[in-house]
């Protein structure tokens, strides 16, 4: 019997190491509410790059498309001509300078402000000999209406009482604010 006990003995040993081994592989197995924490941030992390990159993606292939599946692209009003991130209007009827600033602000824009003799350049290639009023005044120097002063170009100027800005394919010309004369406007896109 002693030969039967120490077998039960061992054999219940042998059986029970296992049980106890499974118990503790199935603990590690078991992830902690720490862990579950860590991957549902991960997850979220890669969920917002992706988004965000989706974004970046349609932004990029919309800025400068007319396509109608880019509602949401900035684009410009009708009858406005889209260069870069602005839109400009090219007026076909005349004002005079007052005017033409009460139009473009009434549509949200202001008259053309020309930031360096670059986009001057440009704007000479439109324009061809008509004049067309520009965001350009004298008070006591000349500025442009968002308060800047000219300093890359000349006014051509006749007379003292030639006060306000226009421009054609020569370059920058003083007048009268009072003459009739076409208009630019210029505005970001929205």
């Amino acid at each position: 019997m002693e030969r039967t006990d120490s077998s039960i003995y061992s054999f219940l040993e042998s059986s029970a190491a296992p049980q106890v081994q499974n118990d503790f592989s199935e603990q590690r197995r078991a992830p902690s509410p720490r862990s579950s924490l860590s991957y549902m941030a991960i997850a979220l992390g890669l969920l917002t790059v992706i988004l965000m990159s989706l974004l970046l993606y349609q932004w990029i292939l919309c800025r400068d498309s007319n396509d109608s599946r880019c509602a949401s692209c900035p684009r410009c009003p009708d009858r406005w001509t889209k260069y870069g991130t602005n839109c400009y209007y090219f007026s076909g009827e005349k004002r005079d300078w007052n005017g033409s600033l009460e139009f473009c602000l009434a549509n949200e824009s202001h008259l053309l402000v020309l930031q360096d003799s670059q986009e001057m350049s440009l704007f000479k290639t439109f324009l061809r000999n008509d004049f067309h009023w520009v965001g350009l005044r004298r008070k006591s120097d000349w500025r442009w209406e968002d308060g800047s002063v000219l300093n890359f170009s000349r006014v051509l100027s006749n007379s003292f009482v030639q006060m306000c800005g226009a421009m054609n394919k020569d370059g920058l010309q003083a007048s009268s604010c009072e003459a009739l004369l076409q208009w630019v406007c210029k505005r970001t896109r929205i």
